[in-house]
């Protein structure tokens, strides 16, 4: 098994919501279904987000990037494991499958064109969010 920092979650569920990491891991279990162990260290604003992502026990897509946040993106297929309050903070644990390299762009044009977005203003969201997910 591998283990790298987690520096950057975006989940895709319901609508695209950026979660502001404290701390966070990524653990590849290095099996044949490309199933990875996630922990966000995250502040308890989030408490019921994630509470009731584990309480559904439905899969949620989300992208995760790791070591440097100039990295692109994984796009990864998640379920909650647990949520563990740690004082004002809390630690969610999530297993995820990795369902497939894509370079950002395509990650971000794809969310723009399933929000209704076109023309001028799909360019405009479009330049905007490569020019905050590059850094």
């Amino acid at each position: 098994m591998k283990t790298f920092k987690l520096v950057a979650l975006t989940l895709l569920h319901e609508q695209k919501q950026d979660i502001p990491l404290i701390d966070g891991l990524m653990i590849n279990k290095e099996d044949e279904n490309k199933r990875w162990l996630i922990e966000a260290y995250v502040e308890q604003t989030y408490r019921e987000l994630f509470t009731s992502l584990k309480e559904s026990e439905a899969p949620f897509d989300a992208l995760v990037t790791i070591s440097r946040k100039t990295n692109d993106p994984a796009h990864v297929r998640a379920t909650v494991r647990s949520v563990t309050m740690m004082g004002e903070r809390m630690s969610v644990l999530m297993d995820a499958t990795l369902i497939k390299r894509s370079n950002l762009a395509e990650v971000v044009l794809e969310d723009l064109v399933q929000r209704g977005l076109h023309g001028e203003t799909l360019l405009q969201q479009f330049k905007q969010q490569m020019h905050t997910k590059r850094g």
